[in-house]
């Protein structure tokens, strides 16, 4: 089985020129050791019942959590994108 790749650098980029919200999927505890300058965390486990907006850009470490979130508000009727993981990323990371 192929392992998917993600342009996630590109996803970030265009994130910040149109002002669309980027939302860490993971753990607290992950979210505070390193995250995407500007992501908000909402993690997984809380997805279900959080205000998150339409079009919103969900990541995690390697895409696989931040496409569990995006069915999970599918269902609920709100439209994201898994633009993946840190591990596509290669640009600065806060803590």
């Amino acid at each position: 089985m192929e392992q998917k790749t993600y342009p996630t650098d590109e996803h970030v980029k265009e994130a910040r020129e149109k002002h669309i919200p980027i939302i860490d999927v993971r753990p607290k505890e992950m979210y505070e050791e390193s995250h995407i300058p500007g992501a908000i965390n909402i993690p997984l486990s809380t997805i279900q019942d959080a205000d998150v907006k339409d079009g919103s850009y969900l990541y995690c470490m390697i895409g696989y959590h931040a496409g569990l979130a995006q069915e999970a508000l599918a269902k609920r009727g709100i439209h994201t994108t898994d633009i993946g993981g840190l591990d596509f990323y290669h640009g600065p990371l806060e803590k």
